[in-house]
This record gives structure tokens, sequence and C-alpha cells, in this order.
């Protein structure tokens, strides 16, 4: 069986902590779920580079990888933008579902706080949110945007969430990474290739920061091809939210996660980058949130068809196939992924309705709009009672053929990366 995320992520987080030196003592062992006749995988030339094109460990790759990606130490971005796919089609639709990221509720917080927007600062403030993952607590801080608008010609200020086009940009931005990704360097953003070899600070190991190259038509087409086209205008805008939504995510726990920054912390635009104002074909440049570009490093991410989600047009649809992906690896046309009303209210902030009867309809209809896209095979709803008093329901999802294949598909491409992970270690310590 493959680690629990939560397992992985806390021997990341603390390895990240260690120095160097440290670190190259460690004793690296092959992910517990594979078995690995190592001189069989070992690239001839011996080099970390060349690990990713070992004959048993290929995976469908960019046509043109990024510079950095041909380096020792851009081989993380490399994995990332790798797929086990079939075809040119199915390497389109396919992306990466960052593990702890995606259980973040940040796109949430007008369902949290009950408003999307408004002139009125203290109407829209700092959304501060508990919630659980894996036994883990984690409070969530986001301050909203603050924009200038125009309606009617009257221009205002007004500050807003996070919204589900801004979740929809941000998920084609993480696609586009699949073929535009890059290492970028800590104070300069630019389109260039990234030079990491900057030293870290005494007693901690470097972390790279990941970002991505794209054009305004990019994500236009990106949006489109997903049946969620949106104007130039609402794309200008949710770049703009996003890059200034700040979003803090600590841990409860001592010495546990502690991140902040903007969603998109750093976005350099087409006219900084030397292209005409209002060239939807000049390139931006955006850098992803610490937990993104950590995520990316470690490999704490799987394989999944973004087309399917993408076309569900419910925000709340988003969050429940989100966690069935994350959450129900075992899911089957005979075993299901069970997620009751309750546990979606207290993870995602959503569906808090004052009528318990209208949340559990509205739970009802989501999860069958999701069945409908041809996700699920069928779906059980179970309600739970206390006396004739309905508590609660739960819905026991079993998965399509079509999903079965996907989940099959992306549990194999993360044992070949954790095998090419654990062959660059190998030649790591050689070098030690």
């Amino acid at each position: 069986m493959a680690q629990h995320p939560r397992t992985d992520w806390e021997k990341v987080t603390s390895d990240l902590r260690r120095s160097k030196t440290s670190k190259a003592d460690q004793s690296d062992a092959p992910p517990t779920n594979l078995s690995l006749d190592l001189d069989s995988i070992m690239p001839e030339s011996g080099q970390a580079e060349d690990v990713a094109n070992v004959p048993a460990l290929k995976l469908a790759e960019p046509d043109v990888l990024p510079d950095a990606a041909l380096t020792p130490e851009g081989q993380p971005l490399r994995d990332f933008q790798s797929t086990l796919t079939n075809t040119p089609e199915e390497r389109a639709n396919a992306s990466n579902l960052m593990q702890f990221w995606e259980r973040i509720p940040r796109y949430n917080c007008s369902d949290i706080q009950g408003i999307n927007n408004s002139p009125d600062a203290k109407e829209m403030g700092i959304v501060n949110y508990s919630f659980e993952d894996s036994g883990e607590h984690y409070t969530l801080e986001m301050t909203p945007a603050q924009i200038r608008t125009e309606a009617n010609g009257v221009q205002q200020t007004i500050f807003c969430y996070p919204d589900n086009t801004d979740e929809l940009v941000e998920l084609a931005l993480v696609k586009l990474a699949m073929n535009n990704g890059d290492i970028l360097q800590p104070a300069d953003i630019s389109h260039k290739p990234a030079d990491i070899s900057h030293k870290p600070a005494k007693g901690h190991a470097a972390l790279p920061s990941y970002g991505v190259h794209f054009t305004i038509n990019q994500l236009m087409q990106q949006l489109k091809h997903w049946g969620r086209g949106r104007s130039y205008p609402a794309l200008m805008r949710s770049l703009e939210v996003l890059n200034k939504c700040n979003l803090s995510v600590r841990s409860t726990s001592k010495g546990g996660i502690n991140a902040r920054g903007a969603i998109l912390p750093e976005l350099v635009s087409f006219e900084q980058n030397g292209f005409d104002a209002h060239d939807r074909n000049g390139f931006w440049t955006a850098r992803f949130h610490p937990i993104i570009s950590l995520g990316i490093h470690a490999g704490l991410y799987q394989q999944y068809n973004v087309f399917r989600v993408a076309r569900v047009k419910t925000h709340v649809g988003h969050a429940i196939i989100k966690l069935l992906l994350l959450n129900g690896r075992n899911i089957s046309e005979q075993t299901p992924y069970s997620l009751k009303l309750s546990s979606l209210q207290e993870t995602t902030g959503l569906l808090n309705y004052k009528s318990p009867y209208h949340a559990r309809r509205k739970f009802r209809e989501h999860i069958k709009r999701i069945e409908a896209e041809g996700l699920l095979s069928h779906v059980e709803f179970v309600e739970k009672k206390r006396g004739k008093r309905v508590i609660d329901v739960e819905a026991r999802m079993f998965a399509s053929a079509s999903l079965v294949r996907e989940m099959k598909a992306s549990h194999k491409r993360s044992n070949i990366i954790g095998e090419r992970r654990y062959v660059r270690a190998a030649i790591q310590k050689t070098k030690v």
C-alpha cells in the first residue's frame, strides 16, 4: 500500500528543515509498495537527469521539455510534467491534483462568510476557518483582494474573495504548467532558465520555487476546451484577484505546516516581459503558492482527468470530486467511496444552510450531477436517523469503468515516479 498523503507530507516537511549535509546521510529506501532491482533501472550514464529516459521509467512528456527539466535539480519538475497516457488526447486532459493544496477550502470563503464581494471593507473581513485533514488540525486565513472595477462607466473599489472563475483559472494554470512550468529564480520571475544554485540559509535545505509561463490566449483556449469559456476582462480580473488574495495556512501542531502568501504570489505581465499592452499572445509568468511548490518538489500530487472535473459546473461539485479523487483511491465498480454531508460541511464549509433538509437535497443533487457526467456508475444514499429525525445523509459512490481506468493509471504513474525518485536518491548517495 502507498503511504498516506499526510505521512508523506510530514516526512517531506521535516526533511526540508534539515541541512543538506544531514539529509545526505539519511538512508533512502524505496517506497513501501515498490520492490526494485536497482541495477536494472539505473541509467547507463549514472546521471540523475537521465533516470527519466530509462525505458522502464519512461512516461509521456511535453514535446519540448523546459531547460530546467533537463538539469539534475529540475527532475521534480520533469516528473510533474510527465503523464501515464496513451494518446495526445489523453495527455491533453491529464493534469496533477495537489494532495494537500486541494484539501484547503480556499475557494469557499464566500460560502463561509456569506458574501462574495462588497465595496464595504467591514463586510469583507479576513476569513478564519479551522479544518481537519487526516486527524491534523489546520487554520486557514484568507485576506480578500482589493480591486478596482467599472460598472456603467463608474469606477469603484471592491473587496472580494476568490470565486469559481478564479478556481478554474488556477486549474488552467496548473494544467498549462504540464508543458510550460519552470523553476523560478527567487527574486526574478522573467521567463529565463532558473538558476537555483543559490546557497540555502544555514541549517535549511533550499526549496525551489515553481511557476508557469502562459498567454491570455492559452488560458482562454484551455477554459473553452473545458466548456467553461471566460471573457478577456474576466480572466484579467481573476489574475488580479489571485495575485491579491493572501492565503495563510498553519497547523495547530508544534512544528507543523506554516505557509503564507498570495495564491499567485508574483505575477509578471506581458508588458513587463516586453510585449505590447493588450497583446493576448504576450507571455505572462506566475509564481505558484509555496505549498504548491513544495508539492511539486516532493512529488505530492496525483494524475487525474481535469477535463472531467472542470466540466462540472458547480463549485460544490468540484469539491466533492476532489475529495473523491484524493480520499477514494480504492474506489471501484464494487467498492464505493463514502462521503457524509456532515463531513463535507466540516471539511469545506459548503452547504451549511439554515435548513438541514435543503442541505440534504442539494447534496443529493450535486452528486447526481457528477454521476451524469460519467464519473460514477451509480450512487446509494443512506439516511442517518436519530429516532424518526434525519440527522445526516451518506453518499456511497461507485466508480464508472472509465474512472477506474483513470485511477489505475494514476496509481501506476505514482509508482513510476516513486521509482525515479528512489534511483536518483541512490545516485546522489554515490556522489556524497
